[in-house]
């Protein structure tokens, strides 16, 4: 039977929680999904996953609404941006920063090794910008600017930048099962 379905998203971003969205979405798209309702409260996490997520959330063939009802920061709000429609509870924020790098234990690495990271957050960085200005209708230097200066939104500042399109506070209808990821 046809109908809409309503996935909860609130968890880090790594590998194995963009294994499980993109798991849950294809699922309820055998089982007839005529659209996507992806409820978030996420703090980011890593860049691919996160990137994956965003891609293969526009290429599915029904409309999907995103909904930050806590915080989405980080490269939760790439996926955030998926969203045809994205939908933000008044008191929510929203974070866009740079590019975190993680080397774990004490590392060496060559010029040539730490030129090719240089690039790699470079074009992490334009990737990102290049899907915050698409959904914003910001120029992609002025999003990059953002990025490197790290900018927290509330909701109100979110719908000016245009990263929001509508504010409120119900944001699922009564009787709706919500899926958790």
């Amino acid at each position: 039977m046809p109908k809409p379905v309503y996935l909860n998203l609130q968890a880090p971003i790594n590998q194995d929680v963009a294994v499980k969205v993109v798991a849950a979405v294809r699922t309820n798209l055998k089982e007839g999904m005529t659209e996507l309702h992806l409820l978030m409260a996420s703090p980011g996490g890593f860049i691919d996953p996160g990137m994956a997520i965003y891609k293969f959330l526009r290429a599915i063939p029904v409309p999907v609404s995103t909904y930050n009802y806590g915080s989405v920061d980080s490269v939760a709000g790439v996926i955030y941006c998926a969203g045809s429609h994205r939908v933000a509870t008044p008191h929510c924020k929203f974070l866009i920063h740079g590019i975190t790098w993680t080397f774990g234990q004490p590392t060496t690495v060559t010029e040539h090794q730490l030129r090719e990271y240089i690039g790699q957050i470079e074009a992490m960085k334009r990737n990102i910008a290049s899907v915050l200005a698409e959904a914003t209708g910001k120029g992609q230097e002025d999003v990059e600017a953002d990025i490197t200066k790290s900018v927290t939104l509330t909701a109100e500042q979110a719908v000016q930048y245009g990263l929001v399109h509508e504010l409120k506070t119900a944001l699922i209808p009564a009787g709706v099962d919500v899926v958790g990821i």
